[in-house]
């Protein structure tokens, strides 16, 4: 009954980790099953790449998890676009011990499939739920931004109250799917990345993860347009302003839209671009860099664009006895006359952006 029920909510059942679960994790044989005629992975050990990677990860996952413990103890936890940052923070703790630390690891080693196939299986699951739930959330994140620059916006009120918890039960739900009911990313340590087909001499079309491609091409081409929108909105702005300028805090948006916006999209496109179409070592490790940066690059600007969280995260990790008022100058300089209000426009504008 359950196996039928699943089948029904996701036709390649075979090939999901509820099936390996179901299975007393054992994997369907006939899609992954290796064969003594595929190729040692242990002539494909990348020593260098696999310190990078691990080091970077574990880097990240310190910054990343400081920022979160900062956004969790934050007054700003009430709104709903820090209920969103903290998903995504989630998100992006966990894709980063997918596409740094077991990618660095596994690189390292020259670990491929058939060497561990249960544990790379269980870890591309993980992984392509973490990205995915990474992705949705970024951009309803984006779309909230817009909400506050155009109060027009009826859409706006579905976020309110407790309707953000009914979003993050819906982002959570979609992540659960791609990660036990969607067909999983495989290490392949021959271009230190993940693939869908396992290379175990079947017909690669077999693999093509469906729910995936629509994903990353949404993701693609909704970030591009959310972000290019605020980008717009701010250059109109500045453009019609008496000294054709833009102000500082305008400039410290822009290029808060820039990094989230270049590394979402490249890392999208190239993942769903080397699922059809054979693709080169450098494109594919591109590809694999932007994924990694996509979760890196939200910490580096929570700690250098939002002064919010730098500072929170400054009382987290100082003494007491420091005094977070004599920090080191913010990107935006105050006149003290005007910090009270500085600090109103700053918690309006920059506590939703992630």
């Amino acid at each position: 009954m359950l196996p039928s029920f699943l089948q029904y909510i996701g036709p390649d059942f075979n090939f999901t980790l509820s099936y390996v679960i179901h299975n007393g994790f054992e994997l369907d044989q006939d899609f992954y099953g290796c064969s003594g005629g595929v190729p040692e992975s242990n002539h494909h050990r990348r020593q260098y790449w696999g310190v990078y990677f691990i080091t970077v990860g574990i880097l990240i996952l310190i910054l990343y998890s400081t920022c979160l413990i900062a956004i969790a103890k934050s007054d700003q936890m009430k709104t709903s676009a820090y209920k969103t940052m903290l998903f995504l923070g989630i998100c992006d703790l966990s894709s980063t011990m997918i596409h740094s630390v077991a990618t660095g690891i596994l690189g390292y080693n020259g670990i491929g499939f058939c060497d561990y196939p249960r544990l790379i299986f269980t870890l591309g699951s993980i992984g392509l739920g973490s990205w995915m739930g990474c992705c949705i959330s970024s951009m309803v994140l984006a779309f909230i931004r817009i909400c506050d620059l155009n109060s027009q916006i009826k859409m706006r009120k579905c976020f309110a109250g407790w309707k953000i918890y009914v979003i993050l039960l819906v982002f959570f739900m979609y992540s659960l799917y791609a990660m036990f009911l969607s067909k999983p990313l495989i290490f392949n340590p021959v271009y230190m990345s993940w693939f869908f087909d396992p290379g175990v001499g079947k017909d690669p079309t077999l693999y093509i993860n469906v729910i995936h491609t629509f994903n990353n091409v949404m993701m693609a081409v909704s970030t591009i347009v959310f972000y290019g929108y605020l980008a717009i909105v701010f250059l109109k702005e500045s453009r019609s302003s008496a000294t054709k300028k833009l102000t500082q805090m305008q400039v410290t948006i822009l290029l808060q839209t820039f990094f989230f916006c270049i590394f979402h999209a490249i890392g999208a496109a190239i993942y769903a671009y080397m699922q059809f179409f054979e693709s080169s070592e450098f494109i594919v490790l591109v590809g694999h860099l932007a994924w990694q940066s996509s979760s890196g690059s939200v910490c580096m600007i929570y700690l250098t664009l939002n002064r919010t969280i730098r500072r929170s995260v400054v009382k987290l990790v100082c003494s007491r006895k420091y005094n977070v008022e004599h920090y080191a100058p913010s990107i935006i300089s105050v006149h003290p006359r005007s910090r009270a209000n500085s600090r109103m426009f700053e918690m309006s504008n920059f506590h939703n952006f992630h």
